[in-house]
């Protein structure tokens, strides 16, 4: 028996072992990657060995993953694919396992928070997009797993071999007897690396050697072909995740690294060089990110003087950039939306919190072919919005002026003294005047 095989033979013995001695529900966390499908593959097997020893399978395998509705299309797919695989076989087999895809809350998503509260693109200081979009969705089911049952296991694709820092890392973890640890962040939830002495080499032996229960991991091999690196970020909550933006299963509007290489190197293939406009967007976040871009606003929001979000006329042209995007990549896409319905809903009640009364949002996405369904009790009606229109026709009074002006005098609604706002009127005319609006 060579090396791998024995590690194989010595992991399900011990998984069967774990898996009847108590009756937590287990966690899969999965990404899609070498390492979460090794260990999925492995714990399937252990679960069809039971089976066909007539073992009744005694607890829930629940197979977590995440959607943080900005992956690389190319992975949006696979891993989409990937699930309905695991969840059709699991229902032919009859295994008692549940494939629970995560989101953000839609005030959290990356679109509602970057276009409409106008959060600079993420970076290394301050990066947003993991806790938001990837650790609180799996932060909330994994807290409420365990509240139903007491205690949960996580079974994570965790390696030594990946690097010096996750080797280090998983040695000061402290492992009890059964060889779990406690979780930083979850109340009763253990740790399990079952693969964390396998080498790089190993992993993809096995995958190449043995189909995967549900399918085959071929077309996760032509992806990893595709990219770069060979990192995996973890798309539950795991306290030893890789860094994203390292991996090519990540998000294409990621701007942590100062270069995406996994798109770089995608954008090699001919079939995937339709990505390029998303490319070209994720480098236009990173560029728009710059202080002195003059796309921020010289103010936090708590008025601290200090470099601060997009400002909100930043904020319309990055939307209408995406719809753009979006629309010429229609057929590629294949019925799939870069942004969806409620983001643009939730966006245009931020910016209705910022003094947009014209629903633009709702506008600009109905000019690029999406109707989205949305009235507001706040915003200027249709009959208002035309009044409007006609009063600055009259008087031969550009709208958007107004639309600033509006949005300014809103900004102080609750201040006491305002008489800095006859100030900030006065700059507003004056660039106006300049041809120099859209820098306010």
């Amino acid at each position: 028996m060579d090396q791998l095989t024995e590690k194989i033979t010595t992991i399900k013995r011990h998984l069967k072992e774990e898996f009847l001695t108590d009756t937590r529900p287990w966690v899969v966390t999965f990404s899609g990657g070498k390492d979460s499908t090794t260990v999925l593959h492995l714990v399937v097997d252990m679960l069809l060995e039971m089976k066909k020893e007539g073992i009744v399978q005694t607890k829930k395998v629940y197979v977590v993953s995440s959607d943080t509705g900005v992956e690389m299309p190319l992975i949006e797919d696979y891993a989409g694919n990937k699930l309905d695989q695991i969840r059709k076989f699991a229902e032919k087999e009859n295994l008692d396992i549940h494939v629970e895809k995560l989101s953000p809350k839609v005030t959290e998503s990356f679109w509602t928070l970057l276009l409409g509260k106008g959060y600079p693109s993420p970076n290394q200081t301050f990066r947003w997009c993991t806790d938001r979009m990837k650790i609180r969705p799996a932060t909330t089911f994994l807290k409420g797993l365990s509240d139903q049952n007491i205690s949960i296991l996580m079974l994570l694709g965790v390696r030594s071999d990946e690097s010096a820092s996750r080797a280090a890392s998983i040695e000061r973890r402290d492992d009890n007897f059964r060889g779990y640890s406690m979780h930083p962040d979850i109340p009763n939830a253990f740790v399990y690396s079952p693969i964390k002495d396998w080498t790089n080499a190993e992993v993809w032996t096995f995958l190449s050697k043995y189909p995967a229960p549900w399918g085959k991991h071929d077309d996760m091999m032509v992806l990893y072909d595709k990219g770069s690196g060979e990192g995996d970020c973890n798309v539950a909550l795991n306290p030893e995740a890789a860094t994203c933006g390292k991996t090519r299963f990540g998000c294409w509007v990621c701007t942590v690294v100062t270069k995406d290489k996994s798109m770089d190197n995608m954008l090699k293939n001919p079939e995937d060089q339709w990505m390029k406009p998303l490319h070209n967007f994720r480098n236009l976040l990173e560029d728009y990110r710059d202080p002195e871009s003059g796309k921020r606003q010289p103010r936090r929001r708590n008025g601290q003087k200090s470099i601060g979000p997009f400002k909100l006329q930043t904020r319309k042209e990055l939307l209408e950039k995406l719809l753009e995007t979006e629309q010429k990549l229609k057929l590629e896409l294949a019925g799939k939306t870069l942004i969806k319905d409620e983001e643009i809903i939730q966006i245009q009640e931020e910016w209705l919190n910022d003094g947009d009364f014209f629903e633009s949002a709702i506008k600009l996405a109905k000019s690029y072919g999406r109707n989205v369904p949305y009235q507001s009790v706040k915003a200027f009606n249709q009959d208002e919005q035309e009044y409007i229109d006609s009063l600055c026709h009259e008087h031969n009074i550009n709208k958007e002026l107004i639309d600033h002006i509006m949005q300014c005098e809103h900004s102080y609604r609750h201040h006491s003294i305002r008489a800095k706002a006859f100030g900030e009127f006065e700059t507003i005319i004056e660039r106006f005047a300049k041809g120099q609006l859209n820098e306010i």
